[in-house]
């Protein structure tokens, strides 16, 4: 993480005090949005660069044929900053954003808020005498991936500067029953803990999730430092020899499903202690009074805003500001959000729709539709797309 947030000061340093107007691209182009099946994203680049005004055709080509000869399996997100002088960016990022196009000032926004919140995750796989260990890294290179592997969200840390290595011993014909090789575990298992927690530290890992098999994660969440078992969100039963990519794909899953627990969870305090719709979030986050905002990840609608106060005028009909008295203009409500969330210091969180979930039996099926309420369900429904969670 410590290299992500170095990248971000660079690019910023890079593209802000650029005189030229620069292109600004985000294509949504994850493979598992129903949206995107068929390459579909190809097409909307097209048209959207086609509809946009002032951008020259060189620029639009170079961001067409860059898009056409490779987005990566493992890319959700790919963003472009290109200009007429010479700047040409790319970044395949492994987070969700919304797809945007603009031309002229660098549109940084939503790239550096995306990157400033992710939620880090970090994979402890544990054997008897295996360990390794993995940290999410949207703004990594899917391809170049890591010392080890990649899935391209997840990267493998090398753990050698650790210091940590398998501790060997079994059971002898003095230790019948195996104590000195339990002994062994006990104590590869302590050192891996250890070596856990500096890892947590060093990557700034939020998340952490146990994988490997039941009796091993259950041991080695014994063995961990309390303050690292708090930052423990699941355990996942993987098996340590099955092939690379399967492994990946599991924690994948594994991190998906602790994600959705997580959103779950953000509802429950936004009914309990927050602020929902549309108006009374903006109001309370213009206030100061929201640090963290939920929002649908396909919301839309529009807002008034006053250029002169940066301030968002609820009231859609309201030509003129109340506040200074100058003319208003309309702006899509998830552009105020992001420049708000900024100003404001509060995170931005979006939430997608559920649609990937299968039922394995008829019954199943049923009872999930029965009790079908989940974070974007509820946004939708009840909060008119939008909710924040107070600070006071």
């Amino acid at each position: 993480m410590a290299a992500q947030a170095e990248d971000i000061r660079r690019l910023k340093e890079r593209l802000e005090g650029h005189q030229r107007p620069v292109l600004s691209v985000y294509l949504s182009v994850n493979a598992r949005i129903p949206e995107n099946q068929g390459q579909a994203y190809k097409v909307r680049l097209k048209d959207a660069l086609r509809e946009m005004e002032g951008v020259p055709e060189e620029l639009a080509r170079r961001v067409r044929e860059s898009v056409e000869r490779q987005v990566h399996q493992h890319a959700r997100t790919v963003i472009f900053f290109a200009a007429e002088d010479g700047l040409f960016e790319r970044y395949d990022l492994q987070l969700d954003l919304l797809e945007a196009y603009r031309f002229g000032k660098p549109y940084l926004a939503p790239l550096v808020l995306a990157l400033d919140e992710h939620e880090s995750y970090g994979v402890a796989l544990v054997e008897a005498e295996e360990f390794r260990f993995f940290v999410s890294a949207p703004m990594g290179d899917p391809d170049e991936g890591s010392e080890r592997s990649s899935s391209g969200y997840f990267r493998e840390v090398d753990l050698k500067p650790q210091g940590l290595y398998p501790v060997g011993g079994g059971s002898t014909d003095m230790d019948p029953a195996g104590h000195t090789q339990q002994s062994h575990i006990h104590r590869f298992f302590k050192q891996a803990g250890e070596t856990t927690q500096k890892l947590i530290a060093r990557d700034n890992v939020k998340n952490l999730i146990i994988a490997g098999t039941k009796e091993r994660t259950s041991e080695f969440r014994d063995a961990l430092p309390e303050p690292v078992r708090e930052r423990v969100v699941a355990e996942g039963r993987v098996a340590t020899n099955a092939p690379e990519g399967e492994i990946m794909q599991q924690f994948e899953e594994i991190q998906q499903e602790a994600e959705r627990k997580r959103e779950d969870g953000l509802i429950e305090q936004a009914r309990e202690n927050g602020v929902r719709g549309v108006k009374d979030t903006i109001e309370a986050l213009q206030e100061g009074r929201v640090f963290h905002l939920i929002a649908l990840f396909d919301l839309e609608g529009e807002i008034r805003w006053c250029d002169h106060d940066e301030l968002a005028v609820t009231n859609i009909a309201q030509k003129e500001c109340p506040y200074c008295g100058r003319d208003t203009r309309v702006r899509p409500l998830t552009d105020v959000l992001i420049d708000l969330a900024t100003a404001r210091g509060a995170r931005l969180e979006y939430v997608r729709a559920r649609n990937d979930e299968v039922a394995e039996t008829p019954n199943e099926d049923v009872e999930r539709q029965r009790n079908r309420e989940n974070a974007a369900d509820v946004l939708r429904e009840e909060f008119e797309g939008l909710a924040g969670l107070l600070r006071y």
